[in-house]
Parts: C-alpha cells; structure tokens; sequence
C-alpha cells in the first residue's frame, strides 16, 4: 500500500499522532495523523481482520477506541469537510469541526459524538469523552463566534451543571481561535461570578496565526456549575477571525 490508515508510521515518513512540529513535514506525511483518526473512527482501536488483511491501530494515550463503522464516519466526515472546514483549517479545529458535525447528526450526547471525542485524543488531539485516560471531564462549545476587527469584545458561553463545590485551581480552558495576527487578541475566561481570568495578553510583535494553546486558571473561587464564558477582543486593526470553538476541562 502507498499509505497505512491505521498505522500511517508502517510507510516510513507518516506520523501516527499529532505533535508541534508536525507542520513543518510534507504535507503528505503530516496528514497521516487524520488518515489515522478517520480509521480509528471507523474501525476502532487494536488487531482486526477486515476482508482477510490484518490490522493493528495504537492509540497515543494506550486507551482503546471503538469504532462507528464507516458510513457514519464518513458522513461525520463529509459534513465538516463541506461546511465546517477552511483553507486554514488545522488539527484543532478539524476537531471542532468534526465534532459540530457529528452533534448535528447523532447529538452531542450520542455514541458517535463522543466517538468523535476519542478518535482525536487517540492522535493526541483534545481530551477523551468523559474525561478518560486522566484527562478530566471536558465541556465543549462548537458554535462558531466571529471576532470583529478592532471592535467590541465577544463571548462563547458553555453551561456547566451536575458538579458539586467549587471549580478546581487548575481548571484548563483550551481555545479554538483562528485569527491571522494573534497578537490582536486579548482573551480571558470569566467565571459564573462574573470575575474575569485573564488568558492572554496583547502582544504587538505576536505576528503568528491562531490560538490553540490550553491556559490553566485558579478558578477555585468559583462554582464549578454555572455559565462560563471565553471573551475575545481584537486590540488591532486588519486581522479577523473567529472562535470555533473552545473546551473547559476540569481534572
């Protein structure tokens, strides 16, 4: 075969697993990894014989992956492909992607939603449904935010409930911003409260794109249940973006 879906590795050059240098490799070896989640999603995790060929999927956490089978897949797929995904989409947001497009189609609460979840954190991108693999119970916001260009600041809500006591002081709040300039932005968490948690500052000299980065927050002040909010504003003119999405994560 010229490529392996299920070990991308098995051809030499493709990697099985996102890392931070992989945008820096031939653009047909750095989608190994999205070839991987897609079989993943597909088939699951682990040996299988399909049509008498043998296969072995690892994961990146060691945690297994159960499969969806692949109509559902591609639908998942397709849909994001076609209504989510741009010219400057990456890992990250295929993620937010995918998993918007899947919530559309099966629910957020569904068996493909979180299948969804797990296929990604299989290649080391985001965090398992429920929290698996100690990573934490994850809340998801996919709704799309547009940042006006040296305007107002904007908000994505996500409502937390069912947790007792307080939130914890390492609470993690990931982003999912694209925005050409990121040094424009200034973006904080504010709590159920209404105290804000400063993420990150203006940054004049801050010329690279988009904002993935996961900050931790003392939030141990606050409620865990309630409405947490991630506002943005653009400081500067004649960069736009948008917020895709973004995930609150309590260990």
């Amino acid at each position: 075969p010229l490529r392996y879906m299920d070990q991308p590795s098995k051809d030499g050059a493709s990697k099985d697993s996102w890392y931070s240098g992989l945008g820096g490799l031939d653009v047909h070896y750095s989608s190994g990894p999205a070839n991987h989640f897609f079989y993943l999603l597909s088939e699951g995790s682990g040996a299988k014989v399909i049509n008498g060929v043998s296969y072995n999927s690892p994961t990146a956490d060691g945690l297994p992956v159960t499969g969806i089978g692949r109509d559902k897949a591609l639908q998942i797929w397709y849909r994001a492909l076609t209504t989510k995904f741009t010219s400057t989409t990456n890992y990250a947001s295929a993620r937010t992607g995918t998993l918007a497009a899947a919530g559309e189609l099966y629910g957020t609460t569904s068996a493909e939603y979180k299948a969804v979840q797990d296929a990604w954190a299989a290649i080391a991108v985001g965090s398992r449904s429920g929290g698996g693999g100690g990573t934490g119970t994850s809340y998801e916001s996919s709704t799309p935010v547009s940042i006006p260009d040296n305007g107002p600041a904007v908000t994505s809500s996500i409502t937390v409930s069912g947790r007792t006591g307080n939130a914890p002081s390492n609470l993690q709040v990931t982003p999912n911003i694209s925005h050409t300039w990121r040094g424009d932005l200034v973006i904080d968490l504010v709590g159920p409260s209404g105290t804000s948690y400063r993420l990150k500052n203006f940054s004049s000299s801050d010329s690279a794109d988009d904002v993935t980065d996961t900050y931790t927050v003392n939030a141990s002040s606050e409620s865990a249940n309630g409405t947490w909010k991630l506002k943005v504003q653009d400081q500067a003119a004649q960069d736009v973006g948008t917020i895709n999405g973004w995930t609150l994560t309590f260990p």
